[in-house]
């Protein structure tokens, strides 16, 4: 379901025609990788920590340090959506 819904959401945006999102799970942990359609390697973007029913906290893969960076939402707060994240990711990807 949480795939499916991450899919639905990624094939509104502007991006989706290039880039397919991967998405893999550890423990709490949702990490969102991309995939260039031409290309077979994914790349990391970001990943989610799960709480409760859709809240969910985020941080980016930053390639300067190669680890994952906790940051806030465009809203502000430390708590967001699965979209939310992934509108967060679309700077990696346009």
């Amino acid at each position: 379901m949480f795939c499916s819904k991450a899919e639905k959401f990624a094939r509104t945006r502007s991006w989706f025609p290039k880039f397919q999102l991967k998405l893999r799970f550890k423990n709490q942990f949702c990490y969102l990788d991309a995939v260039r359609r031409d290309e077979a390697d994914s790349f990391p973007l970001g990943r989610l920590r799960y709480f409760r029913d859709n809240t969910w906290s985020f941080a980016f893969y930053a390639y300067s340090s190669e680890n994952y960076q906790p940051c806030v939402f465009s809203n502000g707060k430390w708590e967001g959506t699965l979209e939310d994240a992934i509108q967060l990711c679309e700077i990696y990807l346009i």
